[in-house]
């Protein structure tokens, strides 16, 4: 109905562009919003704040995995468990209520009224991911296998222990969205755009990343002057993904007894200890990236400053009794 739709009812009109007056008082009644065809054609259009979706536990997800695990118990000072996922989680909504109030962030739908459009990849999908963690007791010291002696060098030798933690994982899924949307607020809907047949959406290859360049190839999406009374084609999360994530941490621990019932613990600790700068977030995104996704920004596809923590080291002394 184009333009129609901001047509506004007037007091004893019954019809106007060919859609009836909702029920006689209508418009006599509507105060905190204009009596107009959008909101006449609502399901509940004496409301004029968005009702549908904020109390609907509605929404399907399916997760499926294959999960693998390698553990070796505590022996010879050494301990250690690695883990792989392969996995898949498709939802038509990230959250419990799937309001469309929010629909350019991650828990926001497609439109209330058009739900089968809605399923497609969780914002927080991560296919694979592949952690490892690692205990070792340095084999110094009495009991162990080398400098096997008590006394004044067993304090400076023995209860060595080091820890590493690795963590590898894909990156999560894009979202992109359009802020101008010339569409009524009563059909709570976001613009999405989608990628033109045949385009590549990457204006970069992989390894490429330049801080003034865009990665993404705003000419591959449906233009922004499209979104006039439509809001697009795009899948409300995409199968485009953002870079991925590695980590490592690394520790160093010295326990001391300095008789039978007191102990001395030394401790160093890394985080991210080959100080790795990955443009993501390392898990509950909620549909937020280091990149810019919306169509309609000048800044579209550019790096938006978004950076994983840098190295951090972390020194502590504890008296154990």
């Amino acid at each position: 109905m184009g333009p129609a739709l901001f047509d506004q009812f007037q007091p004893g009109q019954t019809v106007l562009d060919g859609v009836p007056v909702p029920y006689s008082n209508w418009v006599q009644q509507m105060s905190s919003c204009p009596p107009t065809v959008a909101q006449a054609l609502l399901p509940y259009p004496q409301y004029c704040g968005s009702i549908t979706g904020l109390n609907e536990n509605t929404g399907s997800s399916t997760y499926h995995a294959l999960q693998l695990k390698a553990e070796k118990r505590f022996s010879d000072g050494v301990w250690l468990l690695a883990s792989y996922t392969f996995s898949k989680t498709l939802t038509s909504s990230d959250f419990v209520n799937p309001s469309a109030l929010t629909w350019a962030g991650a828990s926001g739908v497609i439109s209330p009224f058009e739900r089968q459009r809605n399923k497609a990849l969780s914002v927080d999908d991560v296919p694979h991911l592949f952690s490892l963690a690692l205990i070792y007791e340095l084999p110094f010291g009495r009991g162990k296998h080398f400098l096997n002696r008590g006394g004044v060098l067993n304090k400076i030798v023995g209860g060595w222990q080091t820890t590493h933690i690795f963590r590898a994982s894909a990156g999560v899924p894009f979202l992109f969205r359009s802020s101008v949307c010339n569409v009524p607020a009563q059909f709570r809907v976001g613009c999405i755009p989608g990628v033109l047949p045949g385009a590549d959406p990457w204006a970069i290859g992989e390894g490429q990343f330049s801080p003034d360049k865009p990665v993404f190839n705003a000419s591959a999406f449906e233009p922004v002057s499209s979104f006039n009374f439509y809001y697009g084609k795009g899948s409300r999360v995409t199968n485009l993904r953002g870079p991925g994530y590695h980590n490592q941490d690394f520790g160093l621990m010295k326990n001391t007894y300095i008789t039978e019932r007191v102990g001395l613990q030394i401790r160093g600790e890394i985080f991210n200890v080959w100080n790795w700068h990955i443009f993501n977030c390392i898990d509950q995104c909620f549909g937020s990236t280091a990149f810019n996704t919306d169509i309609s920004s000048p800044n579209f596809g550019m790096w938006n400053g978004s950076v994983t923590a840098p190295r951090n080291v972390q020194l502590g002394m504890q008296v154990i009794f």
